[in-house]
């Protein structure tokens, strides 16, 4: 049962830190194509913050992975879902006049709570013991 559980502990960490390694470095290879979406939600220094995601989203997802470093992993992917969730997902602040604009909203609601439970997984895995 303990070799099982080791067993699973990995399996659950690459499936869980595959999300943020394959849409960091995706990042790269769309590069002005995210810039334009982060500049269409008004941030600023986008080269900057979008060196950050990338750097985060690796380096967070490596440690969680491989067990190495895995608080500062998830403290890593933290910094970068706290601010992400709320500025790309803000559901709250879009117009609800037409059709288009409810699926939008309602789309965007979905990614919000959707990256909830991803919240709880990082409380999991900074308070797990590791071996």
């Amino acid at each position: 049962m303990i070799n099982s559980k080791k067993y699973i502990n990995r399996i659950g960490r690459i499936l869980f830190s595959l999300i943020f390694i394959a849409s960091g470095l995706s990042k790269i290879g769309d590069w002005d194509k995210t810039i334009s979406y982060m500049e269409s939600h008004n941030m600023v220094f986008t080269s900057f913050f979008l060196i950050m995601a990338i750097l985060l989203q690796v380096t967070g997802g490596l440690s969680i992975i491989t067990s190495y470093k895995s608080k500062i992993g998830t403290i890593l992917l933290l910094i970068f879902m706290l601010p992400t969730t709320f500025i790309f997902h803000n559901f709250w602040a879009l117009a609800t006049e037409t059709d288009l604009q409810i699926v939008i909203q309602q789309a965007e609601m979905v990614s919000f709570l959707k990256n909830l439970p991803l919240f709880g997984a990082f409380f999991l895995i900074f308070t797990s013991e590791t071996k």
